[in-house]
């Protein structure tokens, strides 16, 4: 599943450089295909996170730059057995690539949305937990449930 995830998020930067069409598509191409992941009709509105299309997206945008961030984000999901917090770990390490190398300021504009979409989308099916988490003190079982 993850590579057609990915695949998805290669398609939405491809087409449009396919068809000539000006890099600003991308900050509407994207952001619709990590929602199309995320809430899709077939399934209810019920989907992933987004990290997998993204990554497919950040592959066809700064290759290398992903490549590199994938190393280190694999050490820390296994490292601390958590998906999560490994995936976070990695869109924090290519925001600050992109930044540290010099990249295109649109590029690290759309990166950046990117990161806050798939942020806020987490955050969004996690709620409950929060307000409850909150609500009771239970600031353990918090922090357990966000980064799991």
């Amino acid at each position: 599943m993850l590579l057609v995830d990915a695949a998805k998020g290669v398609a939405a930067v491809a087409v449009p450089n396919l068809l000539g069409i000006d890099d600003w598509a991308l900050f509407i191409t994207t952001p619709l295909v990590v929602a199309g992941h995320n809430w899709p009709m077939f399934l209810g509105f019920r989907g992933g996170k987004g990290a997998a299309a993204i990554l497919g997206i950040s592959l066809a945008i700064v290759p290398w730059l992903t490549v590199i961030t994938v190393a280190p984000s694999i050490v820390v999901m296994l490292l601390l057995r958590n998906v999560v917090l490994g995936a976070a770990f990695g869109f924090a390490v290519l925001n600050a690539l992109l930044w540290v190398t010099g990249q295109d300021a649109k590029m690290t504009a759309l990166c950046l949305l990117l990161t806050a979409l798939v942020t806020g989308t987490y955050l969004i099916s996690v709620r409950r937990h929060i307000v409850s988490s909150i609500k009771t003190r239970q600031w353990r079982a918090l922090f357990m449930e966000l980064a799991g």
